[in-house]
């Protein structure tokens, strides 16, 4: 998923600060995959765009917001302001406030949440579980604003600034909010259909001593209590598209030479759920889906994506077995274990230009299906083994496979077909 940040996104602004609206679905640092979009990036490239700039602005960040998380993001537009900032969020000198609907409501209209919570990782997932001691005290002021059936719009105030804060110290008390995959009631989010919790910062207030002046932010939420997501209210978009070779998986480009999927006839305001290399070909979905994309780039969720992969000569019997244990890729990382195996040449189109064979050094085709989606994994799990990659075509995203689908051809599906 591109970020696209807009005029309207920028919140504040001055010579030392800069406030955006982050939106859900959009992380704020780099993660893991150097490839996925981030807002930090995002807004560097926005600043130097907008103000035509040379070189790299200068921005910092003392802050975060989860993932699916919206709302303010603060950051340092100075190197005066940079350590003015870390000072607000190490002394806890701002007020910061979010809303969020939850499931049910407090027994009391407004409090005090206290608790000791310590990182517990379950797998490569981190949470926070309460402990009686050797926990980082977390405090969080709230209030019950008002609720609709099952449902309640509560403020929070952060106290403290622990990781996971208000999702874990509200669901302790039987109130998680609505969409929380980690935290809440799995149930009743897909009762609602929302994925990804509807938390929003909402409110933040610090004063700054470079001007000596108090600094108000405030940012709506996307989501209301009447119609808690107004995202989830309209109907998305999902393109299945046959990516054809030598085509950039992102509709801008750099040069006429280059085709991109702006040479398409493919409709407006999509993304890629886990991009394709520009080598690489096949089955591509596309849609304006946020809570998807994001669900399809990380290996957590285990959605499965099926490729079809001509290498140099045909794998030992071991290799195969060394392919579907994990093998060790560039950076020293290891890949999780995953299906392969041999197959006959797949009916596929002829690819152009074709691929360079080498003289006397016979090909074969793997079947390999991986959850997760580093950059050039499938490429580098078959170098891992000696056989490197002449070919790369998609062939799968969970259930769903390119069937007759033409190299350059698109075609529309319903959520409802969508099979992982």
């Amino acid at each position: 998923m591109k970020i696209r940040i807009s005029f309207s996104d920028i919140l504040f602004e001055d010579n030392n600060y800069i406030a955006v609206h982050k939106k859900s679905g959009w992380p704020v640092h780099q993660t893991l995959d150097p490839n996925r979009p981030n807002l930090f990036s995002a807004l560097k490239s926005f600043i130097k765009q907008r103000d035509k700039l040379d070189s790299e602005p200068y921005i910092a960040l003392h802050h975060r917001l989860d993932a699916q998380t919206s709302g303010i993001v603060l950051f340092a537009k100075s190197k005066a302001a940079n350590p003015v900032l870390a000072s607000v969020f190490s002394d806890r000198k701002a007020v910061k406030i979010y809303q969020a609907i939850c499931v049910g409501r407090p027994q009391v209209d407004e409090g005090v949440l206290e608790d000791f919570l310590k990182k517990e990782k379950v797998g490569r997932i981190e949470k926070m579980v309460p402990v009686k001691s050797g926990g980082e005290k977390t405090i969080t002021k709230y209030r019950f604003l008002k609720s609709s059936n099952d449902l309640s719009l509560i403020e929070f105030e952060l106290v403290t600034g622990r990781m996971h804060q208000i999702r874990v110290q509200s669901a302790l008390r039987n109130f998680p909010i609505l969409g929380d995959e980690l935290y809440g009631q799995n149930n009743v989010n897909q009762q609602y259909k929302v994925d990804g919790q509807l938390l929003h910062a909402s409110f933040f207030k610090f004063h700054d001593p470079i001007e000596d002046k108090e600094i108000v932010i405030h940012c709506n939420p996307e989501f209301s209590l009447e119609n808690f997501s107004v995202k989830k209210s309209q109907s998305k978009t999902y393109i299945l598209f046959n990516k054809p070779f030598n085509v950039l998986c992102q509709f801008t480009k750099s040069s006429e030479d280059e085709m991109a999927l702006c040479d398409f006839d493919l409709p407006k305001d999509v993304y890629a759920a886990g991009r394709l290399d520009k080598d690489s070909e096949g089955l591509l979905l596309l849609t304006d889906d946020g809570d998807l994309i994001n669900k399809i780039a990380s290996p957590k969720f285990k959605k499965e994506k099926t490729y079809w992969v001509q290498v140099e000569r045909i794998p030992s019997e071991e290799s195969m077995k060394e392919l579907q244990k994990g093998v060790t890729i560039k950076g020293g990382y290891k890949t999780l274990p995953c299906k392969a195996r041999i197959i006959d040449m797949p009916n596929i189109w002829d690819r152009n230009p074709p691929i360079r064979e080498r003289k006397n050094v016979p090909t074969s085709w793997l079947e390999i299906t991986i959850v997760e989606g580093k950059n050039r994994q499938v490429r580098s799990m078959t170098a891992a083994i000696g056989h490197p990659t002449l070919r790369l075509v998609r062939a799968g995203i969970g259930k769903m496979r390119l069937g007759d689908l033409a190299i350059g051809q698109f075609k529309k599906v319903e959520a409802s077909q969508l099979i992982f």
